[in-house]
């Protein structure tokens, strides 16, 4: 406790940038994350009477990583008789972790299942929901690849679609924080396996058991997990919305382009604007029309126009306004569930194509 920062005030000394460290350290351990990781991970991992506890751990690794001026596993070495960096970290520099330690500590993690560090994830998911309390709950679905190439050792590494060989997590996250997290190997594309509905059903069980059963819940996601199944799933057992962007395929495009031009409305955006028509779509392979908005810009954030052949048109598909209960929700929520009135809304399903 005699290493504890008790006041901060103005100085005529030059002070390092890594100031900022002690700041941002004392806000994680505001939010209880030490006691939470403490709760959920120490029970799994063998701790001896001597050496580096959790807290002791993940305290230096967050710094290391916020810190982020030297990335090398030496760089703890290097700090490990900093009495300026002990005094940041809030502690003497015999608490200092060397290089060896942090490698032993993270084989000790290593034997801990994915499951274990959700968790974590998961209570401060709902620890925030609690606080700002919001009407209408937006997920962010995506991978991201770990870039594995330049490592000696590259054990469980797979190429991936980046041409890099490493992994490929899947990331649920609301709005900047990450909430739910399934560590996979690279080639495991978007919608690998069950993966991507596995993890959705877990967040949305949990936030109708832990914060409100009546929330609406929309989930966002590129064209990798534009998927059939997935739709009605979340359609008919979980009762959520989605917008999914998809493929744009040739079908489509000759579709769009026998539209009529009245029949498309207009959205602005600060100076950008887009054209957008409705319509119902039908992949091959599925079961029914779904509700589906092919966009196009037609002016970007400066107020220029797009020329034809630069113009990025998608396609984006939802059910909002195509599932009773999670409508429901919504409009308890005080959101709209159809489209604002216009000519595109007129021509949602009519000559709809089949592609």
């Amino acid at each position: 406790m005699s290493a504890k920062i008790t006041k901060i005030g103005v100085t005529n000394d030059k002070i390092s940038a890594r100031g900022g460290l002690a700041l941002f350290l004392r806000y994680v351990e505001g939010t209880g994350l030490y006691a939470l990781m403490s709760g959920k991970l120490s029970p799994l991992v063998p701790q001896g009477n001597k050496g580096l506890r959790l807290q002791g751990f993940v305290k230096q690794m967050l710094a290391f990583f916020i810190d982020g001026t030297d990335m090398s596993m030496a760089g703890f070495d290097q700090r490990k008789d900093d009495e300026g960096h002990a005094a940041i970290l809030e502690c003497g520099t015999a608490q200092l972790a060397s290089s060896h330690q942090i490698k032993r500590y993270l084989a000790k993690l290593s034997f801990i299942g994915n499951a274990a560090f959700n968790k974590v994830l998961n209570e401060l998911f709902i620890w925030r929901l609690k606080i700002e309390r919001p009407k209408i709950i937006e997920l962010g679905v995506d991978t991201m690849v770990l870039d594995n190439d330049g490592a000696v050792k590259r054990e469980g590494c797979e190429p991936t679609y980046k041409r890099k060989k490493g992994f490929q997590p899947l990331h649920i996250s609301w709005g900047p924080f990450l909430i739910d997290v399934m560590f996979r190997k690279g080639s495991a594309h978007s919608n690998h396996g069950t993966d991507y509905t596995d993890r959705v059903r877990s967040v949305v069980k949990l936030i109708r058991k832990r914060y409100s059963p009546e929330t609406p819940i929309v989930l966002c996601a590129d064209s990798g997990f534009a998927d059939q199944k997935a739709y009605r799933e979340f359609e008919e057992e979980l009762g959520i919305h989605f917008i999914t962007t998809g493929k744009l395929y040739g079908e489509v495009k000759a579709y769009v382009g026998e539209i009529p031009k009245e029949a498309f409305d207009e959205i602005a955006k600060n100076r950008a604007v887009w054209e957008y028509v409705e319509f119902g779509n039908k992949m091959k392979s599925w079961g029914k029309f779904r509700r589906c908005v092919f966009t196009r810009l037609q002016r970007d954030g400066t107020g220029q126009f797009v020329m034809d052949f630069a113009r990025p048109d998608n396609i984006i598909y939802t059910n909002i306004g195509n599932c009773q209960e999670a409508d429901r929700r919504l409009r308890a929520a005080g959101a709209p569930t159809t489209s604002r009135p216009g000519r595109s809304s007129r021509n949602r399903t009519k000559g709809a194509p089949t592609s």
